[in-house]
């Protein structure tokens, strides 16, 4: 079943590469947004933090709504699938503006208990934000900071990067099916939630591991090829095409997997939590 996913969910990438569409656009136009909202005043600043999560609102509400329109309808104009981009806006940017608050109390959560169990069983590292600030303005500068650091420093400082990679770990597979669930089953964004653990953490646990294991390993080798090769400028602009594919890809992939192990039962369609 999780070959058949894989391999479905590449003909639905391929097919439907329009999807790729808003995703390249959003990418662009926040990021210019970002760029010209840098510094100004923490009223200008607020103000702009709460017009980029409208925009993230805008944004995923549509895009979601495209991915699912695409696995549940077979279309044959390919193109006429960016279409439902509007109407996803329209009908879901409020339960995915819970579910950006939702992910967001959830992330800073897991946080704030890392942070005390690294503080309780780990201890101070000893280390200025000032001093890792200037470590950080180039490769030279780090270097020279890690060498200035005692052995028990450095164990310090990898048990916290240990600490802080596996909390991301821990919040992505939380949230992995969360999407999905609200796409497909419910919109209100705290039951739905409340389902995607649910169903996360129900009978089909290791197959749900097995998916976010896919996809944590395959996205931490792009990102180490990404960083290995994007000096080179063709290929920096190579890579950055396979990122926006493989973005494309793991939505499209996770949402088919939900929709296939929970939703679509014996050829029918179950919407039954």
């Amino acid at each position: 079943m999780m070959l058949n996913c894989i391999k479905e969910s590449f003909s639905l990438t391929n097919k439907y590469i329009i999807i790729a569409t808003p995703l390249i656009l959003f990418s662009l136009l926040s990021s210019l947004y970002i760029l010209f909202s840098i510094g100004g005043s923490l009223v200008s600043l607020v103000v702009a933090g709460i017009l980029f999560v409208l925009m993230l609102g805008a944004f995923l509400s549509g895009w979601f709504f495209m991915i699912k329109t695409c696995i549940i309808e077979e279309r044959e104009d390919a193109n006429s699938l960016i279409k439902e981009f509007a109407g996803g806006v329209g009908e879901y940017f409020l339960p995915t503006l819970g579910l950006i608050f939702v992910t967001f109390i959830v992330s800073l959560l897991l946080l704030i208990v890392a942070y005390w169990a690294g503080m309780k069983y780990i201890g101070n590292i000893g280390i200025s934000a000032d001093a890792l600030s200037k470590a950080m303005e180039s490769v030279n500068a780090l270097k020279t900071f890690l060498s200035s650091l005692s052995e028990e420093q450095l164990f310090k400082l990898n048990a916290w990067n240990f600490l802080l990679f596996g909390t991301m770990a821990v919040t992505y597979f939380v949230i992995m099916l969360y999407s999905p669930v609200m796409f497909f089953k419910e919109k209100n964004p705290l039951k739905a939630y409340f389902f995607s653990l649910k169903d996360l953490f129900g009978r089909k646990f290791f197959k749900n591991l097995m998916l976010y294991l896919l996809l944590f390993v395959s996205y931490f080798i792009l990102s180490v090829f990404t960083t290995i090769f994007g000096m080179n400028i063709i290929m920096h602009f190579l890579f950055t095409l396979i990122n926006f594919y493989y973005l494309v890809y793991a939505a499209i992939l996770v949402f088919y997997y939900y929709y296939s192990n929970f939703i679509r039962i014996g050829g029918n369609l179950d919407e039954r939590v």
